[in-house]
């Protein structure tokens, strides 16, 4: 694939401060076209967006042994990582994964509990990351609404998906421009993310400036920059399904750091287990999909992250046809 420069007015640009209607039709427009946008107007504390990467700075400064004590497991998906996979090619970064503040939420047997192991000495870490946690879910659950009726339907159509504890999680990535595990006998890694969709409904991403984010369009990896005082947001396999294909959730990959590392923070907006996500009615369409079990997606499609057991899912697997 072939790589274009892309300038900042090539990916649409969103302002929540605009009324509903606008804000509805520039979300028809970039989910449909691009499946990325900018997002401004929206009011998150540009402080705490520093706080925030400049305290998940600080972590992944620690010694590997002290970060590897803080490590996740394939029960307990929170703490540190640094041998994630995604389409099961270790990927050229280091993670620290913050769950939600749930107590119990099991589903036919799957358990995603366990609390995110902070470090003890660092407790600014776990506020700052509960602050930008809830700030995220707050502005997720604000495009929800214009997300459902640019599709025709009741601006709280999809509010049920995420009743109760819903899955959703914080992501701090550190893309080092060497590899962290070089003569530790692993494969290689390669891109600091390989290519791929992202599971859930909504993504935001809060970056340091540099660049390294790319998304695949008309079949041309194109630069995804931060514009200035925005998040970049973009939408996943469930508002795919429920869009019933309308919206695609985007191929998107981050280059391998050379000169400088990279920081960011990844807000993933996860519907609650119970949920079965399917396509919203449209008049006169079939539904592409059969109704998808979240807790199953998210379980097959975290253990393909964690560790290689095999293919890792796809949304094309729960294709009605």
């Amino acid at each position: 694939m072939n790589l274009r420069a892309t300038t900042l007015e090539d990916v649409p640009v969103i302002d929540l401060s605009s009324d509903h209607a606008a804000i509805e039709a520039g979300l028809a427009r970039a989910c449909a076209d691009w499946g990325f946008f900018h997002l401004v107007g929206h009011g998150l504390e540009e402080a705490l967006q520093a706080r925030a990467l400049r305290e998940a700075g600080d972590f992944f400064g620690r010694p590997a042994q002290a970060k590897r004590a803080l490590g996740r497991s394939r029960d307990n998906p929170w703490g540190y990582y640094d041998r994630e996979l995604t389409k099961n090619r270790r990927d050229k970064k280091e993670i620290f994964d913050v769950g939600p503040d749930v107590t119990g939420a099991e589903v036919d047997g799957d358990v995603f509990l366990g609390k995110t192991p902070f470090p003890k000495d660092g407790p600014d870490f776990r506020r700052t990351a509960a602050a930008w946690f809830s700030a995220c879910e707050a502005l997720c659950l604000r495009l929800l609404g214009p997300i459902a009726t640019s599709l025709g339907a009741a601006p709280d159509e999809l509010d049920g998906a995420f009743r109760g504890d819903h899955t959703s999680f914080l992501r701090f990535n550190h893309y080092p421009t060497h590899d962290l595990l070089a003569g530790e006998g692993e494969q290689e890694a390669g891109l600091g993310i390989h290519q791929h969709t992202d599971a859930g409904a909504i993504t935001v991403l809060l970056t340091d400036g540099r660049p390294g984010l790319e998304v695949l369009k008309d079949g041309v990896w194109r630069a995804v920059d931060a514009a200035p005082g925005g998040l970049i947001i973009n939408i996943g396999d469930m508002v795919q399904v429920w869009s019933n294909d309308a919206y695609r959730a985007p191929l998107h990959r981050v280059l391998a750091m050379e000169d400088r590392d990279r920081l960011s923070a990844a807000f993933f907006f996860n519907p609650a287990y119970p949920a079965v996500v399917a396509p919203l009615p449209r008049a006169g369409q079939a539904a592409r999909y059969r109704g998808v079990p979240w807790s199953e997606f998210r379980r097959r499609r975290a253990d393909g992250d964690f560790a290689d057991y095999g293919a890792e899912v796809q949304i094309s697997d729960y294709r009605a046809d």
